[in-house]
């Protein structure tokens, strides 16, 4: 029996059956407008290192326990605020979609307490974290304009009746187990806002034909940062250098297509 192998055929199959959406993913929030593209006409992507898959898996397994102990808590504590666990959220002005991890609506106030986990490797902590000279502070740009998302959704869903909402990243390190709460300024939902309304405006003016419009390493946000193409599940078939480059790393285990 290869152990190995089996679990990788579960990955595989776990990641096939997740849910689709014809929606732009708020999870996505701040990457290349290419990209965005290619995941809203469901392109096929590129294949994915076993790795990858049980490193994906990984930080799902840290929100499941950490969802179960917030249920937990619900279940055996006195609770006057509402919590939410894993909640769907729509903005259907901005054709977007996606899902909460935790928030908290405190009655007294009316305020949305919302908050996003993300699990991280020991180099994306030092960046944000570690030594002064070792961060980077444009490092966690795509995470908050994924919570101002998320905070948008909040606010535009008569649901959830908040007058207003407080972002939270929780940052949680997969190779020591630390974790920080940070404090995220609510004007991240305005760049969401702008965000989002220019990738629509993109889908609107060209449709379809954005291969031949959105051009790399030319059109703004294409990609936004270089580090994006090394991690995209549409790298082959990009037409820049960067790509090119990146290709050439992964030619050894993906077939290249043009």
């Amino acid at each position: 029996m290869n152990v190995i192998e089996i679990y990788h055929n579960y990955l595989v199959y776990l990641q096939k059956i997740r849910e689709s959406s014809d929606n732009f993913h708020a999870s996505s929030s701040g990457t290349c407008f290419r990209k965005q593209m290619y995941e809203h006409f469901k392109y096929e992507k590129d294949e994915m290192e076993e790795k990858d898959y049980r490193l994906l898996r990984l930080g799902t397994i840290v929100h499941n326990e950490i969802e179960k102990s917030i249920q937990h808590h619900i279940n055996n504590t006195d609770i006057i605020n509402k919590i939410y666990v894993e909640e769907k959220i729509r903005i259907p002005d901005l054709n977007v979609s996606g899902q909460f991890d935790f928030g908290e609506h405190n009655k007294e106030n009316n305020i949305f307490t919302l908050y996003d986990l993300k699990t991280v490797a020991a180099y994306k902590w030092t960046t944000k974290f570690g030594l002064k000279k070792n961060r980077k502070p444009q490092s966690d740009t795509n995470y908050k304009l994924q919570l101002g998302t998320y905070g948008l959704g909040i606010m535009s869903d008569d649901k959830f009746e908040a007058s207003a909402v407080q972002l939270r990243l929780l940052w949680y390190n997969k190779n020591t187990s630390l974790m920080r709460e940070q404090i995220v300024s609510s004007d991240w939902m305005d760049r969401a806002l702008e965000y989002w309304t220019e990738m629509n405006d993109i889908l609107l003016e060209y449709g379809g034909s954005f291969k031949e419009e959105l051009t790399p390493e030319y059109s703004a946000g294409v990609p936004f940062q270089d580090w994006e193409c090394k991690y995209c599940p549409y790298l082959t078939k990009w037409p820049s250098t960067l790509a090119n480059k990146e290709k050439q790393k992964r030619s050894g285990r993906i077939n290249v297509t043009k």
